[in-house]
């Protein structure tokens, strides 16, 4: 027997290129604010301001993961935090997401993070495990 799967996103904005300036935990909820917002994922496919929120976190299967310097190859010595950890740890930065991926129940962002006071980006991975809805909130 063979079967056939593909995967059809239905995302409606893209997060792709886009500057997060700040991440804010309020109780279990994520709200994940933007530099400029983001993109529509339907014609005529328009920039939009807005911030997202993630409702319902579980932060017992939420983690950060602080990889290389740039992103470069090769062997690296990383950290992996709890991201409420992270998020205690680390303010005052930015964070551009190249990648998104989407799944049951949970979602993970791949990007740059840069920090005050460091030249370098970092490669960081954000896995977020929720119950709730992924709400983007456009102005």
């Amino acid at each position: 027997m063979i079967t056939l799967y593909k995967y059809k996103s239905d995302i409606p904005y893209s997060l792709h290129d886009m500057r997060i300036c700040k991440i804010e935990s309020i109780d279990k909820l994520l709200k994940l604010y933007f530099e400029d917002g983001y993109f529509s994922c339907s014609k005529p496919y328009q920039h939009v301001k807005g911030n997202v929120s993630i409702e319902n976190v579980d932060y017992d299967f939420s983690f950060a993961y602080l990889l290389s310097d740039n992103g470069n190859f090769g062997v690296f010595s990383g950290k992996k935090f709890f991201l409420s950890d992270f998020l205690a740890k680390y303010t005052g930065f930015s964070f551009e997401v190249v990648n998104e991926a989407y799944g049951y129940n949970s979602v993970v962002y791949n990007g740059y993070l840069k920090l005050p006071k460091k030249d370098d980006f970092i490669e960081l991975t954000l896995t977020i495990y929720y119950f709730g809805n992924i709400v983007y909130e456009t102005e």
